[in-house]
This record gives structure tokens, C-alpha cells and sequence, in this order.
């Protein structure tokens, strides 16, 4: 559950806070559901009203939930302030003791969970939790990859939960023997390389490190946003999509910003969609800028757009056909 502050508040002198139900496979999952899949949420969650109204958050946008393990334990919270200008958002979590904490590998049923799925999709953000959860998307991979799913994960790399940049990188090098396709935006990227890149130079270095890890790992392929706010909240928004063979380059969307949070798993619902929907790679990739930079114009975790929606905001390519 998110506690974000209203107008660009700081956290401290905050009086009220909205509340929403979000992270990044909720807003994968909504988004997916949105443009028209059919999508089921797996997860353990609060047995409280919390728990009760994040489930009711993610039906009410026509996401099957009947996979959910319900829990004593409390719902996690992270507190969110928005940024402005020269100030950067800021995120404080608050984790500890959670249904998802306290889990166990044992009490995911992967048999039950993936009956009648084509594609498991997780971030980064899951196998950080805990151990428990660490082992738990590592069979859930497994598991997938023995009934022929594919299988997509988004870096959502977080330093704080990983501990160490050492963990971090050794526990997902582990992880990607058995993933298809890697997303990440810049943010993750940089943060997961700990490294110091300047702003006219990083989404080129994106596209090495993609380059780099496909040489290191048996991924099918690796798709990057990269999201440039500057000091009056324009961004500039660009993806690609990278495989041994070849890569996709979007145009560059600018927009001005209302929020930016969830820009990045938005891109990864539409990279999933348009995969799906086995669309052109080139259109993929711009199909999904666009559907992040669209997002970024809104506030709040979810851009309510439809497949027609951004297809018809792309000015020039392919388009596809569209869900009536």
C-alpha cells in the first residue's frame, strides 16, 4: 500500500496522505488488463481490510485473483514523496513482518499458480524481499521453464532491500539462467552497476550494458527505458529492445510530467503485451515509449490507457490491428 504525499508535499510536514494499492507486478498486471489480456495475480497478502481492498483495487480492473494466499500478517506500506523540479522523489518502506516477509517458498503451489498460464512476469523487487522469496521466484522459474512459459522479469532493482550491490548481483545472475526476456530502466541499470554515468550518455550505456549481460546470460533478449526529467519536469523518454541478433530503437517521446512513478512498469506491461500480441519488434518498442511517456502526463499508479489509445498516438509505423 502506498502513502504519498499530496502537491509535491514534503514527508515530514505532510497532513494528509492518498492512498493507493500498487507495486510494480499490481501495476503490470492492471496495465496488461487494460489492453485487453488475460491476466491472474499471485501473491500473499493481508487478511485484513487492507488486504481485502488491495484485492478488491486489482478486480476491479479485471485481474483474476483467485491465486492469492491470504495472511495474518500486515500489509506492507511505503511512503511516497513526489519530487519537484530540483527536488527528487523520495520512497521510505516499511516492510518488516509483512504477509510477504514472513513467507514461506513452500506456500507457493507453482502447480496450481501456473495451470493454464503462458508467460510468468516478476520484478526484481519479489526475490529481494526475503530468502524465502528469493528461493521461491527461483522455482517458480524453474517450474515455468519446464512447462514451456515464458518467462519476463523486471530488474526493479532496489538497493536498500538487496543489502549489498555483491548479493544483489550474484542472487539475480542466478535468477536469469532461467529468464527470457530482462526489462529495465536506467535507474536500475545504473544502480545495479553502481555506476557513474552523465545524462547526454545514458542511454547508450544502457544499450552496452544490455549488450554486455546478453553475452553473460541465456536471455532471449533485454529491453531498456530510459527517462530523462530535467529541472522543469519535462522528461524525455526513449526504449530499446536488444537480442544477440539485433536492436530496436525507439524515437524519443517528451512530455511534460505530472508523475513519473510507474512510468517504468507500464513500458514493461506493453513490451509484454505487444510480445504477446506478436507485433513487429520495432513497434513493440515504440508502442511501449509511447505508452510510458502517456503515463507519465498522469497522476497516480495507473494510466488507464487502452491498446487504441497509444497506438493512436504514435504518428508514423505500423499499427495494429485494434480490440473493439
Amino acid at each position: 500500500m502506498r502513502l504519498a504525499t499530496l502537491n509535491h508535499e514534503r514527508l515530514d510536514s505532510a497532513l494528509n496522505l492518498s492512498i493507493s494499492y500498487c507495486g510494480a507486478e499490481t501495476v503490470v498486471a492492471v496495465t496488461l488488463a487494460q489492453q485487453g489480456e488475460s491476466v491472474a495475480f499471485a501473491t500473499k497478502l493481508s487478511s485484513n481490510h487492507l488486504g481485502s481492498n488491495a484485492l478488491m483495487t486489482l478486480t476491479r480492473y479485471g485481474v483474476d485473483t483467485s491465486r492469492v494466499i491470504r495472511s495474518d500478517d500486515r500489509m506492507g506500506l511505503y511512503f511516497s514523496e513526489r519530487g519537484l523540479s530540483i527536488r527528487p522523489s523520495v520512497v521510505t518502506y516499511d516492510r518488516s513482518d509483512t504477509a510477504m516477509a514472513n513467507a514461506l517458498h513452500t506456500d507457493f503451489d507453482w502447480d496450481h499458480l501456473l495451470n493454464g498460464i503462458e508467460v510468468l512476469f516478476f520484478s526484481g523487487v519479489a526475490p529481494a524481499i526475503s530468502e524465502e522469496m528469493f528461493l521461491a521466484c527461483k522455482e517458480g522459474l524453474a517450474a515455468s521453464k519446464g512447462r514451456g512459459i515464458h518467462t519476463v522479469m523486471d530488474l526493479n532493482y532496489r538497493k536498500t532491500m538487496w543489502g549489498s550491490s555483491q548479493n544483489a548481483q550474484r542472487k539475480i545472475g542466478s535468477l536469469l539462467s532461467d529468464v527470457d526476456l530482462l526489462i529495465a530502466s536506467e535507474d536500475d541499470i545504473i544502480g545495479y552497476e553502481g555506476a557513474q554515468v552523465e545524462a547526454d550518455a545514458v542511454f547508450d550505456y544502457c544499450l552496452s550494458w544490455a549488450k554486455g549481460m546478453l553475452a553473460d546470460y541465456p536471455l532471449r533478449g533485454i529491453s531498456t527505458v530510459t527517462r530523462n526529467v530535467d529541472r522543469y519536469d519535462f522528461a524525455a523518454i526513449r526504449g530499446a529492445t536488444v537480442t544477440r541478433e539485433e536492436a530496436w530503437l525507439s524515437s524519443t517521446q517528451q512530455v511534460s510530467v505530472a508523475d513519473i512513478s510507474s512510468c517504468g512498469s507500464v513500458f514493461s506491461a506493453a513490451i509484454v503485451h505487444g510480445e504477446h500480441c506478436g507485433w513487429d519488434p520495432q513497434f513493440i518498442v515504440d508502442y511501449a515509449t509511447m505508452s510510458s511517456a502517456y503515463k507519465a502526463t498522469i497522476y497516480g499508479d495507473y494510466s488507464s490507457a487502452t491498446e487504441k489509445d497509444i497506438a493512436s498516438l504514435l504518428a508514423a509505423g505500423f499499427q495494429p490491428s485494434i480490440r473493439q
